[in-house]
């Protein structure tokens, strides 16, 4: 749980960070950025931290030696050093800067705070928190003129949408900071988080939990000689699985979620073809806010040509026994037959 209410923004500095690829300039501040009042504190908050869901998070790496990795070196002296603020924030924009290399990635003001109070995970800690605006929105300005009034037209934020961010928590001493991040664009190859940040996920009952439900959409999805009604079946069957045990284990959870041996062998076959038990292991604790979360990403219908949809719930896990398809010789065409006891 992350915490913000009685949060404060120590230090902000502002810079602007073209794209190096196309020759666009990096403007760099040498002084911190005045806020002007409470007011336009509240909406700079609202507008930095709430685009952020906190559901996975992150931790900072590197292949060799974690002190090569920019944004922890950066990040860390600002936390021993506050003084240091500003220095360090134009290293970041600078870093930001070299990486920014793409042809689709845009030009945009980044604004990087020092922020104090903040709780997470029921510790007191401070925060950095380093955010990239790239898209403006028109918006109307409306001034009086004695008895009349100009309405005019002007470009500025939009403080309900945030193009790219990351909060970086001084997490507890022994324990790697955690990194929580942003990203809207889907057409610059992942760059803020790959190539700017170069952060990992941390494994927790999360994320684990999270992986495993992604890795059964992703086989389903795959498996193109399985009918609609056996994916959904699998898809339930699991999210039963994470809903009524509170430890995975994963040849118990695959015998769960497969409806029967071929599926069971197939699904197996794809976990290691694919190298995909590194996400997760073979045991960890289930996380019941990632289920939730999954579950609301779940497509658990049938969606027809005719427009017509057929909803089938979570709770039920055999779906054949309920809905059989079939195909109509006389009409060529396919049909589902869907059996059930009472209307309501």
């Amino acid at each position: 749980m992350v915490d913000f209410s009685n949060s404060k923004i120590l230090d902000l500095a502002v810079h602007v960070v073209g794209n190096k690829s196309k020759d666009e300039e990096l403007i760099l501040t040498d002084t911190s950025s005045t806020i002007v009042d409470d007011v336009a504190e509240q909406y700079i908050k609202e507008y930095f931290f709430s685009s952020f869901d906190f559901e996975l998070s992150y931790q900072f790496s590197h292949e060799t030696n974690l002190s090569l990795n920019e944004l922890y070196m950066y990040s860390s002296t600002i936390f021993q050093s506050p003084n240091s603020f500003v220095e360090q924030s134009k290293s970041i924009a600078k870093h930001l800067f070299e990486v920014s290399t793409h042809p689709n990635i845009k030009r945009g003001e980044l604004y990087i705070a020092f922020i104090k109070d903040c709780i997470i995970d029921g510790y007191e800690t401070n925060a950095i928190g380093i955010f990239k605006s790239e898209t403006k929105d028109f918006y109307l300005n409306i001034k009086q003129n004695h008895s009349s009034f100009n309405v005019s037209c002007k470009k500025g934020v939009n403080t309900k949408r945030l193009d790219k961010g990351c909060l970086i928590f001084d997490y507890k001493q022994k324990k790697p900071k955690k990194v929580y991040i942003v990203d809207t664009s889907r057409n610059d190859t992942l760059y803020w988080k790959n190539d700017f940040l170069r952060v990992t996920e941390i494994e927790d009952s999360y994320t684990n939990t999270a992986n495993v439900l992604n890795v059964c959409k992703k086989f389903i999805s795959r498996s193109s000689d399985m009918e609609k009604t056996s994916r959904i079946s699998f898809l339930n069957n699991s999210v039963r699985y994470f809903e009524s045990h509170d430890n995975f284990e994963f040849d118990d959870f695959a015998n769960h979620a497969c409806e029967n041996e071929n599926h069971y062998q197939d699904f197996k076959s794809y976990i290691q073809d694919n190298d995909l038990e590194s996400k997760f292991g073979e045991s960890f604790e289930i996380s019941k806010q990632a289920v939730t979360v999954a579950k609301k990403k779940i497509r658990n219908f049938i969606k027809l040509d005719s427009d017509i949809e057929i909803k089938i719930p979570s709770k039920i896990s055999a779906v054949e026994e309920i809905i059989e398809q079939g195909y109509d010789t006389e009409k060529k065409m396919r049909y589902y037959k869907i059996y059930y006891t009472t209307e309501k």
